[in-house]
């Protein structure tokens, strides 16, 4: 069903909607203000360019096809892009968009602490978080694909506004148990991860065997092996997914190095809202990292 390629009036979708969700003709001409005459009229009108019935009545009241169900979910989708159209076109002033960039692991942590303290400095703007690996982000910065990129990387880049450091914990499953002899199995992002080779330095310098058992480009594939016990893997302090363990060192597991955070930012050219948001990442960072 293409309800995209049929000239079906916005009016006619939602009334079959509100019909939907109140299971009456009558409770939708109260939810939409006309009489129940003119919502049965709609609807049979809608019966007739979808081809087919909408509705069945059972113990009074109406519900929905197989027909009416499949209509219902991409009406939904049609009335929310039309809605969020007309309300663009209203706006006296267009919201401003700054594209923060940003690895999942701390969109989920630190990024998540400095959005919940930008309420109010993001009510006139539209804010995009771009996921990635830190090298990627790196180059969508040089692209200005984004505004603003929070990364880890080996050395300070030159577009770095701010720079500060994360301490690193190792972050495991409860129960899980390394043995003295054990090679010890890690979660990693790819080769060129900053937490990765803090990893690795750690343990080679105690010379203790290591392999990489699972690697992932997202965070959601590292938590899943950890969670699963599979392996053990670093995060910055504080930031670990509920119910995973963090420590800073164990018998088997020692202490790793802190890893360097950079805001990066497009410098001069950076527009008045990204100049604001960047202002209040750092300011953010300070207080996090102190």
């Amino acid at each position: 069903m293409h309800i995209y390629a049929m000239d079906i009036e916005v009016r006619l979708l939602r009334s079959f909607v509100a019909i939907y969700e109140r299971g009456s003709l009558s409770r939708a001409a109260d939810r939409l203000g006309c009489t129940q005459a003119a919502m049965s009229i709609r609807l049979k009108m809608l019966e007739t360019q979808i081809g087919g019935l909408l509705f069945v009545r059972q113990h009074h009241r109406l519900e929905p096809t197989s027909k009416g169900s499949e209509l219902y979910a991409k009406a939904l989708s049609v009335l929310a892009a039309y809605d969020e159209m007309l309300s663009a076109t209203r706006s006296e002033t267009p919201p401003q968009k700054v594209r923060i960039g940003v690895p999942d692991d701390y969109a989920l942590s630190i990024c998540a602490r400095v959005m919940a303290t930008m309420r109010d400095d993001i009510k006139d703007m539209e804010i995009e978080l771009v996921c990635d690996l830190s090298a990627n982000l790196v180059a969508a910065l040089q692209r200005q694909d984004v505004d603003l990129a929070l990364v880890t990387l080996a050395s300070r880049p030159s577009s770095a506004r701010i720079s500060t450091e994360a301490r690193l914990n190792w972050v495991y499953a409860p129960g899980l148990h390394i043995r003295d002899n054990q090679t010890v199995a890690l979660a990693a992002y790819p080769e060129g991860c900053v937490f990765r080779r803090a990893m690795i330095a750690a343990l080679e310098a105690r010379h203790r065997q290591w392999r990489v058992a699972i690697q992932s480009q997202s965070h959601a594939g590292i938590v899943a092996a950890v969670n699963a016990g599979l392996a053990v893997t670093s995060m910055a302090a504080g930031t670990a997914p509920h119910g995973l363990l963090e420590s800073v060192q164990t018998k088997q597991l020692p202490a790793l190095e802190p890893v360097p955070i950079y805001l990066m930012s497009q410098g001069t050219t950076a527009t008045p809202a990204a100049r604001r948001i960047e202002d209040k990442i750092i300011s953010e960072l300070e207080t996090i990292f102190v």
